[in-house]
């Protein structure tokens, strides 16, 4: 009886917001289950009662984080955040209020990241020594750049006065301003401001020449730094930003895998050559990846290489032109999850693309 009413006891925990959404709801259905065991068994009341008072705990924290999400989205970017701006003469603090912009094609925000860090930051533990750095958002709308705001949205240019660009920092930055939406009182510390010319380079700069970011990280920052094939990898940078992985990315916009070595020669600034054989054509690769979407194919399985891949194979078998019409009649197969993930390889996929060309 004591053991279970520690394992009954324990099960309490405090609400951060921002926590994960569906970890809570897991917690609140095992809370519930345990509940029902203990009355399908006849423990004893207090026990029952305890457990009662667990399950009603797990319900409001899962209610309370699902409405501050709620609210956080809905009020996300409509106000100014405040900057604790450090002056890099004297090193005294100026607070200075401004909306959140982020420069197109800067790495991606991972939101397990921005969720990590709200939980340090509503628990007290976020280190304040770490530093966020910014730039001047009318500086580099002038200079060319493209600028977002915190909900995705162009900056104009007549509005840059309003924002700061988090070159460095994007994750900590949503973070505060998920909380700040949610109407907590929040102000981001230790920020910098820099003035820069040269984004792209000046991300791969801080970072360590990218050494520490992912392939995707990696791809998604050429498209400002490359000498060419701009083009390209801002396509690329495009899908991998909608959940495509980069080298599936790459295969649809060049029918070829691009090397790290190839990768980071574009980080550097410098020229590329693509492998043998490859073929950069965007206007292919957006044909495909739109008419799959209109054949109900998800990014979670368009993101597989074999699905790019047996379409490539099956073009090859009979051409473009056919492949892109027996894509487009795919929609007529109304395919449905359980059909899709019995894809398995590219013999798979080319199967459907024939079955979908009879229906023509």
């Amino acid at each position: 009886m004591d053991k279970m009413k520690f394992i009954v006891e324990n099960q309490v925990a405090n609400i951060v917001m921002g926590a994960n959404i569906t970890e809570l709801k897991r917690a609140k259905k095992q809370a519930e289950e345990l509940l029902q065991s203990l009355k399908n068994r006849g423990a004893d009341e207090a026990v029952i009662k305890a457990q009662q008072e667990v399950v009603d705990a797990k319900n409001k924290q899962y209610d309370d984080s699902v409405e501050a999400e709620r609210q956080a989205q809905e009020n996300l970017g409509n106000s100014p955040v405040t900057f604790e701006v450090v002056d890099e003469a004297t090193g005294e603090k100026i607070e200075v209020s401004k909306k959140i912009a982020y420069v197109v094609n800067n790495r991606p925000i991972d939101n397990l990241k921005v969720d990590k860090f709200i939980a340090l930051i509503s628990n007290g533990k976020y280190e304040n020594a770490y530093p966020t750095i910014v730039a001047d958002a009318k500086t580099l709308t002038e200079a060319g750049y493209e600028l977002h705001d915190i909900r995705g949205n162009k900056v104009a240019v007549e509005e840059a006065d309003d924002y700061f660009v988090i070159l460095d920092g994007q994750h900590r930055g949503m973070a505060f301003a998920k909380l700040v939406a949610a109407g907590k009182d929040y102000k981001i510390p230790n920020t910098h401001v820099r003035s820069v010319e040269n984004v792209g380079e000046y991300l791969v700069d801080i970072n360590g020449t990218g050494t520490s970011w992912s392939n995707k990280d990696r791809l998604v920052v050429a498209a400002l730094t490359a000498g060419n094939h701009k083009d390209l990898f801002a396509s690329m940078a495009d899908l991998i930003n909608e959940g495509f992985n980069p080298s599936t990315s790459s295969i649809i916009f060049t029918g070829k895998k691009l090397s790290n070595n190839l990768i980071k020669k574009a980080l550097k600034g410098d020229d590329v050559t693509l492998p043998k054989d490859a073929k950069v054509d965007i206007e292919r690769g957006h044909k495909f990846v739109t008419l799959c979407k209109a054949a109900n194919i998800s990014v979670m399985f368009a993101t597989k290489r074999y699905f790019i891949d047996g379409f490539n194979s099956y073009a090859t078998l009979t051409s473009d032109e056919d492949a892109f019409k027996a894509l487009d009649a795919m929609k007529n197969l109304k395919l449905k999850e359980s059909r899709l993930k019995e894809v398995k390889d590219n013999d798979c996929f080319i199967t459907l693309l024939k079955e979908a060309a009879a229906t023509a």
